[in-house]
């Protein structure tokens, strides 16, 4: 391949600017330019792509990091996976699409487009993000983090320019529950103020689908970024103002997330009621918790793993029971389980159990690891395991 192909587009001196964000997240990965083109191409093949030598891709890979040329967006879409990134996180986007239609032709595009997204389609971005979330739950934004982040754009592009709210709600919905995942990942990257702008996108959506239940975990997930950043009273404040109507789902889900925001602020009492009134309504609502989007559903598990966590944060030795509780459940989410694994290092740490806290800490460790979590590593870290 030269440096005409189409995967290799001259840019011009006005488009040029510095990639280190490319650079870096080869380095974050301990990668060599040529490791990290032999990697390209794996997948690259893998995913039925481009087939351009490791040769070829290195020396690409060089001027794409220095700047001297943009890649087109089948290998933009590549290395945001290869890297778990976001195109623009890792700097790929150009300045300006030179070819591009004028404003007012992208605009009818857009429109055209927006119209264009009936229910098959909805339905298809909903397979897509089934999807997504399972390989998230096994590779987290390790894995997932690029194609998560390309199906919000999609979402958000297309609900921007919907004219009509029965064609709003539907996309909304999927927006939603894709954005909650996106910030899921942002937080693990140790980036609060993107997870934070992922959760707001998602109660935005759910209030226009609507959705309660979307609505609760976006909420949720603006609490633990809170929790993240230290502003635990922020939480309970936020949490405490959530109204969202009768949805069971979506009460079980607010009441536990009160219940840790309590907790991270240092209120046993309420934090216990609070998690009390979760596992009340999840017990006697008779209910389908499975949620669309291939959602899991709300189980006792979850319920074991919110209580631990809040007794960890409490310094509370009754953490142990629950959080072995919800680890023998056999959460199917790495995410989960790196957390509860953290969470029983910390807990058998405060009960002098060294040996078995070194074991679940080094567990933790390998988890966070394969998923890209800087979060639970950094965590583990504060606390000297």
């Amino acid at each position: 391949m030269n440096e005409e192909s189409p995967a290799f587009r001259r840019v011009s001196v006005n488009e040029r600017t510095p990639r280190s964000a490319l650079r870096s997240a080869r380095i974050e990965r301990g990668w060599s330019q040529a490791r990290a083109a032999a990697e390209l191409r794996a997948l690259a093949l893998r995913r039925g792509g481009p087939d351009a030598s490791a040769a070829s891709l290195k020396t690409q890979l060089s001027r794409w990091e220095n700047g001297h040329a943009v890649p087109e967006p089948e290998y933009r879409a590549l290395l945001a996976e290869l890297y778990g990134r976001a195109p623009d996180e890792l700097g790929l986007l150009p300045a300006r699409e030179q070819e591009g239609p004028s404003g007012p032709e992208r605009l009818r595009a857009s429109l055209a487009a927006a119209a264009a997204a009936d229910v098959g389609v909805v339905e298809l971005w909903s397979e897509q993000l089934a999807v997504v979330r399972r390989l998230d739950d096994e590779l987290g934004a390790a894995g997932a983090g690029g194609s998560v982040q390309a199906l919000v754009d999609q979402l958000e592009h297309t609900l921007c320019h919907a004219l009509t709210a029965r064609r709003r709600a539907p996309v909304a919905e999927v927006l939603a529950e894709a954005a909650v995942l996106a910030g899921h990942q942002a937080l693990d990257r140790g980036d609060p103020e993107r997870a934070w702008r992922h959760h707001v996108t998602a109660g935005a959506a759910a209030r226009q689908a609507p959705s309660p239940t979307a609505a609760a975990r976006a909420l949720a997930g603006q609490a633990a970024v809170l929790h993240d950043i230290g502003s635990n009273g922020a939480a309970v404040e936020l949490l405490e103002q959530g109204d969202l109507g009768g949805s069971s789902s979506a009460l079980v889900r607010l009441a536990a997330a009160r219940g840790v925001a309590h907790a991270a602020a240092g209120d046993a009492p309420a934090a216990g009621r609070a998690l009390d009134d979760a596992e009340h309504v999840l017990s006697s609502t008779r209910f389908d918790l499975v949620r669309r989007h291939d959602e899991p559903g709300i189980e006792l598990a979850d319920l074991h793993r919110w209580r631990g966590h809040a007794l960890v944060t409490l310094r509370d030795p009754a953490a142990v029971t629950p959080l072995e509780d919800a680890l023998a459940a056999g959460p199917r989410s790495v995410r989960h389980r790196a957390a509860l694994h953290a969470d029983l290092a910390l807990a058998l740490t405060d009960l002098g159990r060294g040996d078995e806290a070194f074991e679940h800490a080094r567990t933790a460790r390998q988890l966070a690891t394969r998923i890209g979590s800087l979060r639970i590593t950094a965590r583990l870290s504060r606390s000297q395991l």
